[in-house]
């Protein structure tokens, strides 16, 4: 393979992975445009309290 096809595959490979990191770092900034996603959506599960699990026979330490 020459230096050219080379350089030609190297820069191909490294425009896909930056469009790829460009594609993701937009979604993050930008998700919380589309309607019903993410927090504050109003779905309730966000602020929810978590419920505690059962444990028999263990007893937590004090806190404090």
């Amino acid at each position: 393979m020459s230096v050219a096809n080379q350089f030609i595959v190297v820069g191909v490979i490294v425009t896909i992975a930056c469009a790829f990191v460009m594609r993701s770092t937009w979604r993050t900034w930008f998700h919380w445009k589309q309607a019903g996603s993410g927090c504050g959506s109003g779905c309730g599960k966000c602020s929810a309290a978590p419920t505690e699990p059962q444990r028999e026979g263990r007893y937590p330490l004090p806190l404090g």
